[in-house]
């Protein structure tokens, strides 16, 4: 029986005053096995965006893609290779979720500390190959 189903009979059996706590021990059951299913059973992949003010329309500047290999060493490097954004919208559009947001009260100069824009992170779970 699916989350839903088992949420309706649920709902229907409290309705009529027969609801168990059996009933609610399989909603339980249900609920977990639904939230491993879509988040416990992926790969989490981050994607590091610094953009050049805090907004997710701005224009990015530098991106770090870490990737869930043992083998795969995340480097910053701007010139490296080309951004796969062009701002954090357009990633949130690919299907990314930011998890970070920068700070968004003062503005600052990054030349004058060892920041590259305003940071925001992003992740991407992907089921198994």
């Amino acid at each position: 029986m699916s989350c839903a189903e088992t949420l309706t009979l649920a709902k229907t059996k409290l309705a009529q005053g027969k609801l168990t706590p059996a009933d609610l021990d399989a909603l339980v059951a249900s609920v977990a096995s639904a939230a491993s299913a879509s988040c416990g059973s992926g790969k989490q992949w981050i994607l590091y965006i610094h953009a050049a003010h805090p907004s997710i329309h701005a224009e990015t500047l530098s991106a770090t893609l870490h990737e869930p290999a043992p083998d795969k060493v995340p480097q910053l490097d701007p010139l490296a290779k080309p951004i796969p954004y062009k701002s954090v919208h357009e990633a949130i559009r690919d299907g990314w979720r930011v998890i970070h947001f920068p700070n968004q009260r003062d503005a600052f100069d990054d030349r004058e500390i060892d920041v590259v824009g305003y940071e925001f992170i992003l992740e991407k779970l992907q089921p198994p190959a």
